[in-house]
Protein backbone atom coordinates (compact mmCIF):
# COMPACT_ATOMS: atom_id res chain seq x y z
CA UNK A 1 0.00 0.00 0.00
CA UNK A 2 1.35 3.22 -0.82
CA UNK A 3 1.73 5.78 1.72
CA UNK A 4 2.86 9.43 2.30
CA UNK A 5 6.07 8.34 3.19
CA UNK A 6 6.80 6.36 -0.07
CA UNK A 7 5.65 8.68 -2.79
CA UNK A 8 7.84 11.81 -3.83
CA UNK A 9 5.82 15.29 -4.12
CA UNK A 10 6.49 16.61 -7.32
CA UNK A 11 8.01 20.29 -7.82
CA UNK A 12 5.18 21.93 -9.29
CA UNK A 13 2.76 20.25 -6.57
CA UNK A 14 5.16 21.62 -4.07
CA UNK A 15 5.08 25.18 -5.59
CA UNK A 16 1.13 24.97 -5.62
CA UNK A 17 0.51 23.95 -2.14
CA UNK A 18 3.47 26.91 -1.05
CA UNK A 19 1.97 29.37 -2.66
CA UNK A 20 -1.95 28.68 -1.41
CA UNK A 21 -0.64 28.21 1.65
CA UNK A 22 1.05 31.36 1.98
CA UNK A 23 -1.99 33.07 0.54
CA UNK A 24 -4.30 31.25 3.09
CA UNK A 25 -2.67 32.76 6.09
CA UNK A 26 -1.52 36.10 4.53
CA UNK A 27 -5.75 36.19 3.91
CA UNK A 28 -6.49 35.36 7.65
CA UNK A 29 -4.01 37.48 9.03
CA UNK A 30 -5.23 40.51 6.95
CA UNK A 31 -9.01 39.68 8.29
CA UNK A 32 -8.08 39.11 11.34
CA UNK A 33 -5.76 42.44 11.57
CA UNK A 34 -8.90 43.85 9.70
CA UNK A 35 -11.42 42.51 12.04
CA UNK A 36 -9.59 44.09 14.90
CA UNK A 37 -8.74 47.85 13.41
CA UNK A 38 -12.90 47.62 12.75
CA UNK A 39 -13.90 46.80 16.50
CA UNK A 40 -10.57 49.41 17.68
CA UNK A 41 -12.46 52.26 15.60
CA UNK A 42 -16.10 50.76 16.69
CA UNK A 43 -17.20 50.31 13.39
CA UNK A 44 -18.25 46.85 14.04
CA UNK A 45 -21.39 48.11 15.49
CA UNK A 46 -22.41 49.45 12.18
CA UNK A 47 -21.82 46.62 9.94
CA UNK A 48 -24.36 45.69 7.73
CA UNK A 49 -25.23 42.07 7.40
CA UNK A 50 -23.85 41.56 4.68
CA UNK A 51 -20.53 42.53 5.48
CA UNK A 52 -20.85 40.10 8.03
CA UNK A 53 -21.66 37.05 6.12
CA UNK A 54 -18.92 38.24 3.88
CA UNK A 55 -16.30 38.43 6.19
CA UNK A 56 -17.27 35.03 7.68
CA UNK A 57 -17.37 33.64 4.32
CA UNK A 58 -13.97 35.10 3.76
CA UNK A 59 -12.66 33.34 7.08
CA UNK A 60 -14.04 29.94 6.45
CA UNK A 61 -12.04 30.49 2.77
CA UNK A 62 -8.94 31.04 3.83
CA UNK A 63 -9.33 27.97 6.65
CA UNK A 64 -10.46 25.76 3.59
CA UNK A 65 -7.55 27.38 1.65
CA UNK A 66 -5.14 26.37 4.35
CA UNK A 67 -6.93 22.71 4.64
CA UNK A 68 -6.59 22.67 0.68
CA UNK A 69 -2.64 23.38 0.58
CA UNK A 70 -1.89 20.60 3.89
CA UNK A 71 -3.62 18.39 1.59
CA UNK A 72 -1.67 19.03 -1.74
CA UNK A 73 1.25 18.94 0.41
CA UNK A 74 0.78 15.70 2.14
CA UNK A 75 -0.71 14.57 -1.41
CA UNK A 76 -4.09 13.14 -0.13
CA UNK A 77 -6.23 12.33 -3.24
CA UNK A 78 -9.24 14.71 -2.49
CA UNK A 79 -7.06 17.72 -2.49
CA UNK A 80 -6.17 16.64 -6.10
CA UNK A 81 -9.80 16.51 -7.21
CA UNK A 82 -10.70 19.72 -4.99
CA UNK A 83 -7.60 21.36 -6.89
CA UNK A 84 -8.88 20.68 -9.95
CA UNK A 85 -12.34 21.65 -9.37
CA UNK A 86 -11.42 24.82 -8.06
CA UNK A 87 -9.62 25.54 -10.84
CA UNK A 88 -12.01 24.88 -13.50
CA UNK A 89 -14.63 27.30 -11.72
CA UNK A 90 -12.03 29.51 -12.10
CA UNK A 91 -11.32 28.95 -15.99
CA UNK A 92 -15.34 29.10 -16.51
CA UNK A 93 -15.28 32.27 -14.67
CA UNK A 94 -12.81 33.76 -16.59
CA UNK A 95 -14.53 33.21 -19.48
CA UNK A 96 -17.36 34.46 -18.32
CA UNK A 97 -15.43 37.84 -17.71
CA UNK A 98 -14.28 37.47 -21.03
CA UNK A 99 -17.59 37.05 -23.17
CA UNK A 100 -19.81 38.60 -20.66
CA UNK A 101 -18.06 41.90 -19.46
CA UNK A 102 -16.53 43.10 -22.86
CA UNK A 103 -15.05 45.65 -20.92
CA UNK A 104 -12.97 43.69 -19.11
CA UNK A 105 -11.47 41.68 -21.51
CA UNK A 106 -8.01 41.87 -20.46
CA UNK A 107 -8.86 41.47 -17.08
CA UNK A 108 -10.86 37.94 -18.13
CA UNK A 109 -7.77 36.52 -20.35
CA UNK A 110 -5.29 37.41 -17.24
CA UNK A 111 -7.09 35.68 -15.07
CA UNK A 112 -7.14 32.68 -17.23
CA UNK A 113 -3.75 31.67 -17.19
CA UNK A 114 -2.44 30.64 -13.93
CA UNK A 115 -5.89 28.13 -13.51
CA UNK A 116 -5.46 26.76 -16.73
CA UNK A 117 -1.64 26.39 -16.06
CA UNK A 118 -2.72 24.35 -12.84
CA UNK A 119 -5.10 22.54 -14.75
CA UNK A 120 -3.16 21.48 -17.43
CA UNK A 121 0.41 20.49 -14.79
CA UNK A 122 -2.42 18.36 -12.71
CA UNK A 123 -3.96 16.16 -15.82
CA UNK A 124 -0.71 16.17 -18.22
CA UNK A 125 1.74 14.97 -15.87
CA UNK A 126 1.94 11.69 -15.08
CA UNK A 127 3.64 11.82 -12.04
CA UNK A 128 1.65 14.13 -10.69
CA UNK A 129 -1.87 11.72 -10.75
CA UNK A 130 0.84 8.84 -9.43
CA UNK A 131 1.49 10.74 -6.44
CA UNK A 132 -2.10 11.42 -6.02
CA UNK A 133 -2.88 7.76 -6.74
CA UNK A 134 -3.70 5.71 -3.70
CA UNK A 135 -3.60 1.68 -3.95
CA UNK A 136 -6.85 0.08 -3.13
CA UNK A 137 -4.86 -3.13 -1.13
Amino acid sequence: MDTYDERTRPLGVTIIAAILGISAILALLVLVLGLNRVSTLGLGAGMTPATSTALLGALIWGFFELALAWGLWTLRPWAFWTTAIIEAARVIFGLSVVFVLREAILAGILSLIIPIIILVYLFADRSVRAAFRTSST
